[in-house]
């Protein structure tokens, strides 16, 4: 039975996206093939804090918890091999589980697991990373830092066009800067224009103080 690396599993109030306020278990899995500047969890990739387990161990663990939504994030989710198998057991488990992603990779396992109860957040980091295009069909919201290099064009083109539908979109200023929030209100004026409504949320677990 192979081992997956954990950095770890907790609950906690969701802090980001439109799942916000809401209680929440988190697992959260080793690695990441990015290296943002931004980033806030560092320790998700930096090859020793983490934890092995099995699938059916950890999502035993989730259970204890008694919530019915799990987030799995990172790191990217998406570097364990073994992220369909956890998917399915907590969707069998009656779970609605979301997967927060950077967009990059992806794996074809995860289709057949595609139900309403399956959500799927993508994050993208352009300039230069951008939307594997298979996972487009499966994203169910897209979560945008607003920093200094984020551009309208980013955000609306021709491969977000295909799937982007109203109140899909979400604007998160960057380390809750105020020239960010502005930047942010900025952009979801321009997104207005062009047909779109987004939400703007900050990291809502920092002002909170929570994990």
């Amino acid at each position: 039975m192979s081992l997956i690396k954990v950095v770890e599993i907790f609950k906690s109030i969701e802090g980001e996206g439109k799942w916000v306020g809401l209680p929440v278990s988190f697992i959260r899995l080793e690695g990441c093939n990015l290296r943002c500047i931004w980033c806030d969890t560092p320790y998700s990739y930096d090859g020793k804090t983490f934890f092995e387990t099995t699938v059916d161990k950890l999502v035993e663990s989730i259970e204890k918890f008694g919530l019915k939504r799990v987030c799995i994030t990172g790191g990217e989710p998406f570097l364990t091999p073994q992220l369909p198998e956890i998917v399915k057991k907590l969707l069998d488990k009656k779970h609605t589980v979301l997967i927060e992603t950077n967009g990059t990779l992806w794996n074809p396992e995860i289709k057949p697991l595609k139900n309403q109860n399956l959500l799927i957040t993508c994050s993208p980091k352009p300039p230069v990373y951008f939307i594997h295009d298979h996972l487009l069909p499966y994203i169910t919201e897209l979560k945008f830092v607003v920093d200094e290099t984020l551009q309208l064009s980013h955000i609306l083109n021709e491969k977000t066009k295909k799937i982007i539908k109203n109140d899909f979109i979400v604007l998160q200023p960057e380390g809750n800067r105020k020239e960010m929030v502005e930047k942010a209100i900025h952009l979801q004026e321009e997104i207005l224009k062009a047909g779109y409504e987004s939400r703007v949320i900050p990291q809502c677990q920092k002002v909170l103080g929570m994990p």
